[in-house]
């Protein structure tokens, strides 16, 4: 018999101290056969015995206090801009074609000699995800029947699908088509009737969209450079309607890393690369763009060497 939820919840509270990272991680844990091997598992992860050694160990709360500067630089031309996502769109597209599965949710269990065993649990986790971060709304008292829906870097439909049980429409973009086919595939498969997917090529194509009741995008502009996530909040923050929501992950610090435009094109870099935007940036652009903050929240995407943040950020009426 596989572990419960709350077994796995609470292996991660008890053992590392602290929230899993995503429901995706959850369900994972849950194909633990049983308890013992879960927690052998948790025993000998490289997180649980970094913890054990004190000279390594970090604190989950108050990391990176003393950080006294960021040396994050979004200023940059329309042309590099362009460039920098040109750049983006490629490497996913690449993801698209050999990996599409396991570039949204990076484990084995989705590499594609893997993915016909978890398929199911790939498609669970975003229907977790979905409910999680719904509550974001249901603690500011908004409603969670939604009338129109964004899923930003969409992918493989993995939370638009998810969506489309809340909503009366929702639209998946993505740059990459490769994910994009895969996403419509799945629609048919599971017969979900109300939502669509397009393709975007540059960032000025989201100033098509307006008038949405939520925008969600988690895990996705991390992998774009900071002056594209800049851009790419602001068009998100733009197409809500009044009253309407923004639920949007991202790091708000790396350690050790700077960045200008001009070093970032003329050098080469990761294909999956892992970005921070510093919050005070954020917080310009929701007030820039006619919002205000509802909630922000810190989770474990960004790993020990970040923080990374859930911002909801409301239209106001």
């Amino acid at each position: 018999m596989s572990v419960s939820r709350e077994e796995v919840v609470w292996a991660y509270r008890m053992l590392l101290g602290r929230e899993p990272e995503s429901e995706a991680v959850i369900a994972l844990q849950m194909t633990a056969p049983n308890r013992d091997q879960l927690r052998q598992a948790f025993l000998g992860s490289a997180e649980f015995n970094r913890q054990m050694d004190g000279r390594h160990g970090l604190p989950h709360v108050g990391r990176f206090f003393d950080i006294d500067r960021t040396d994050i630089d979004i200023t940059c031309s329309d042309e590099q801009l362009q460039a920098m996502f040109d750049r983006i769109g490629q490497a996913w597209k690449l993801f698209g074609e050999t990996e599409p599965h396991w570039s949204v949710l990076t484990s084995d269990a989705f590499r594609q000699e893997n993915l016909a065993a978890h398929i199911d649990a790939f498609y669970s986790s975003g229907r977790n995800d979905i409910d999680l971060h719904l509550h974001f709304l249901r603690r500011a008292g908004l409603p969670v029947r939604l009338g129109k829906a964004l899923d930003f870097g969409c992918g493989v439909g993995r939370l638009t699908l998810a969506l489309a049980a809340h909503a009366d429409q929702v639209v998946g973009v993505d740059i990459s088509p490769p994910h994009l086919r895969l996403a419509i595939e799945r629609a048919q498969q599971t017969a979900t009737a109300n939502i669509s997917f397009e393709s975007i090529a540059a960032p000025d194509d989201l100033d098509r969209y307006r008038d949405f009741d939520l925008v969600i995008s988690l895990i996705v502009l991390q992998h774009n450079p900071p002056p594209v996530m800049a851009s790419l909040y602001r068009k998100l923050l733009r197409a809500l309607a009044p009253g309407g929501v923004a639920i949007v992950q991202m790091p708000t610090f790396m350690q050790g890393q700077s960045f200008t435009a001009a070093h970032y094109l003329a050098n080469e870099q990761p294909s999956m690369e892992m970005n921070a935007l510093p919050q005070k940036l954020i917080f310009e652009i929701i007030e820039e763009m006619g919002c205000r903050p509802l909630e922000i929240r810190e989770n474990g995407v960004a790993g020990e060497p970040g923080l990374s943040h859930v911002i909801a950020a409301q239209r106001v009426l």
